[in-house]
């Protein structure tokens, strides 16, 4: 089944590029490279996403962080830097 978030992440190419640079170069808080990994774990942009449990799973986090960073990413009107 796919992923059962009520507020899809749907990331522009640019979006994903920025993500991607963020999370393999420069330093950056751990928190902020965790964020950036669940936004491009769940953008429906590349694909239908894993469900939530797998995503959560390989990222090494809880199912309420991924509910977190997707209703962030709503709420900010899909800004990603204002939700990492």
């Amino acid at each position: 089944m796919a992923s059962q978030l009520k507020r899809p992440v749907t990331l522009s190419a640019r979006d994903r590029e920025e993500l991607l640079r963020l999370t393999t170069t420069g330093v950056h808080s751990a928190s902020a490279i965790r964020r950036a990994r669940v936004l491009l774990a769940l953008d429906t942009s590349v694909g239908e996403p894993d469900p939530k449990e797998v995503i959560a799973a390989r990222l090494g986090v809880s199912g309420e962080m991924l509910r977190l960073v997707a209703r962030r990413f709503a709420e900010t009107g899909g800004d990603i830097q204002a939700t990492i």
